[in-house]
């Protein structure tokens, strides 16, 4: 996949083109701003919420473009269905009003791809290849999420649907016949390492995870598996902290319990997912006043959970995402090995899927061509039935039938095969060939009527 600072535009602008079949595979487009490509804080002010995330979609849906954003802990990436160079610019447009206010990210913090390149980026993704943690199991739940949010709002149309359904058996798969997932960190583990090696004793620690969302309650667990000395787990709803605290044996609050809790604390583990920072300078700073031993931050929120001027209070210790080079490093060694072996079944795989695109995108040029001949066939055997007095119905209507399959069988094995070229110019060509534009003929052109 090639690094380019502006979308690359198609040649035509196929939603000019009356009759064209969907583009497919062929218009899917792929912008991506992840860790790999674009600097935490700039990561920062893309990010959304999943009210945001729909918010976005909606705004292009009501464009007309169908779209999936998936936003996590260190990706904001868009997939979307494009009918030309209006819609790229709409939604370059679009993404660029996300960093707003302040000056337009730089070109190298965004990595495009269209057609297959775009579906092997997602693929890559759900398999944990692109992962900040090689090989984690998050993001399956993530990419899974995504999808079924925007279909639940009706942004997702049929091609995108089709492909991440695709990537999320790919992620499985991958998962399932390599080594890729096998003893693999999670960022929420990889965390709490990194609070192991900063606190001189876990076991007489308190810690408090904000968040009791999916890598909050991970962060929980992998505490108490270290036996912990005192977990405390936070969340702005109450009652949702509660149920998963009384799961895990620990104690539970609610944000507005924040302030005295950080007083308390050896360690923060922050994970939610918010507009603004909950952990600010003053309220460390308050905290300081009653607490003696340093306090170690991990925030693994973006946008941030903890405010990054906290770095600066004495006594504090900050980790955010950018961070964790060390445990990384480690994790990625021990897959290196396994890496191979994924890209060759993604290699594999893709061919298939690009198959099973292929077929998707031509089935209703197929299926209409078979039903204007099937129209056709019916017509001529009713006007030879009414002239011959019905004799031998069954006969001729089964003769017909079988000349109709062998004329069609060979052009409808190539279309299908990919042996034909199915842009929007041939599209229209095969469409008045086969005439299946306009209405249906009635008469036979060469007969005594």
């Amino acid at each position: 996949m090639q690094r380019q600072g502006d979308m690359a535009t198609p040649t035509s602008d196929s939603a000019a083109t009356p009759h064209a079949i969907p583009g497919g595979l062929d218009a899917l487009r792929l912008r991506s701003f992840s860790h790999r490509t674009t600097a935490l804080a700039d990561l920062e002010r893309i990010a959304l919420t999943p009210s945001g995330c729909v918010a976005f979609q909606r705004e292009l849906g009501a464009r007309g473009i169908e779209a999936v954003l998936l936003s996590t802990c260190n990706r904001t990436e868009l997939y979307w269905h494009s009918h030309g160079e209006s819609d790229d610019r709409a939604v370059a447009d679009a993404l660029a009003r996300l960093a707003e206010p302040g000056p337009p990210l730089p070109p190298a913090a965004h990595r495009d791809a269209r057609g297959t390149a775009a579906a092997a980026h997602l693929f890559r993704v759900t398999a944990g290849l692109e992962s900040l943690v090689v090989g984690e199991s998050e993001i399956v739940g993530q990419v899974r999420e995504a999808i079924e949010n925007a279909e639940e709002a009706g942004d997702a149309g049929f091609f995108l649907p089709f492909l991440f359904r695709a990537a999320l058996r790919f992620g499985g798969l991958a998962r399932a016949e390599t080594r890729i997932g096998v003893g693999a960190l999670s960022v929420a583990s990889a965390a709490v390492q990194r609070l192991a090696r900063a606190l001189p004793d876990l076991n007489e620690a308190t810690v408090v995870v904000i968040g009791a969302g999916t890598t909050g309650l991970k962060a929980a667990r992998h505490l108490v598996a270290e036996r912990v000395g005192r977990v405390v787990l936070l969340n702005r709803t109450v009652e949702k902290s509660r149920e998963a605290a009384a799961g895990l044996g620990i104690a539970a609050g609610s944000l507005e319990d924040l302030p005295a809790r950080l007083a308390e604390a050896d360690g923060v583990i922050a994970a939610a997912q918010v507009a603004s920072p909950l952990v600010t300078p003053a309220m460390l700073a308050a905290a300081s006043r009653t607490r003696r031993a340093p306090l170690v931050l991990l925030d693994l929120s973006l946008p941030r959970a903890i405010a990054p001027e906290c770095a600066n209070v004495p006594g504090v210790v900050l980790h955010d995402l950018s961070g964790f080079e060390e445990v990384v490093g480690s994790n990625r060694a021990g897959r290196e090995r396994e890496i191979p072996r994924v890209e060759e079944l993604l290699a594999r795989e893709l061919k298939v899927f690009e198959a099973r695109a292929h077929e998707s995108r031509v089935r209703p040029l197929v299926a209409e061509l078979r039903l204007r001949a099937e129209a056709i066939r019916r017509d001529e055997v009713a006007r030879a039935l009414a002239r011959t007095g019905g004799a031998d119905a069954e006969a001729l209507d089964r003769v017909t039938r079988r000349i109709v399959d062998r004329l069609l069988h060979v052009p409808s094995r190539a279309l299908r095969r990919g042996d034909l070229a199915l842009d929007a110019q041939h599209a229209g060509y095969l469409r008045a060939l086969f005439g299946l534009e306009g209405e249906r003929e009635s008469g036979d052109p060469d007969g005594d009527d």
